[in-house]
């Protein structure tokens, strides 16, 4: 499937192309989405019935360096689409995604520890008490995550009174 992606990004042109710039974090990044349309028998017969769309993302991010100069990198990533969608649409629907990415699973591994958990035995009873934790911090306060996990670690009178819907 890879190789047929781009094999048609390399002999077919783009239906619609859409870049986007971000600038922040010590970092330029440069998104270039390019929608292409799937010709017939493009793809294994399996394949063809279900794919309208292939869509390629290209990223090229520009770090500054220790040095005050700056390196770069590039990569392409593609999607496979079952509906036609804009370039412009793609580009916020992979972005979304990336938010998802972000804001839940990032706060799961890296806050709340998730990767370093041992229990084996019915798993996900914990993960929907993270789930459940999580929320509640988001429902209660505008502050990150990490701060309002230490401040309830250390006050449980605090997060009694948060769970009751009063807020100090």
């Amino acid at each position: 499937m890879l190789a047929a992606c781009e094999d048609l990004a390399r002999y077919c042109t783009a239906a619609e192309c859409d870049v986007q710039h971000d600038k922040g974090h010590g970092r330029i990044e440069t998104r270039t989405v390019r929608t292409y349309g799937v010709p017939a028998n493009w793809l294994e017969a399996d394949w063809q019935p279900l794919v309208q769309q292939i869509v390629s993302v290209s990223r090229t991010v520009e770090r500054r360096n220790r040095t005050g100069g700056w390196d770069c990198s590039r990569e392409t990533a593609w999607w496979v689409s079952t509906a036609v969608l804009s370039a412009a649409t793609c580009q916020m629907a992979i972005r979304g995604h990336w938010s998802v990415e972000n804001q839940n699973h990032y706060v799961r591994d890296v806050v709340m520890k998730e990767d370093h958990c041992t229990t084996r035995h019915k798993p996900g009873i914990l993960a929907r008490l993270r789930s459940m934790a999580l929320n509640c911090l988001r429902a209660t306060s505008d502050r990150s995550v990490t701060i309002e996990l230490r401040r309830n670690a250390l006050n449980f009178e605090h997060l009694r009174r948060c769970a009751c819907g009063r807020r100090s």
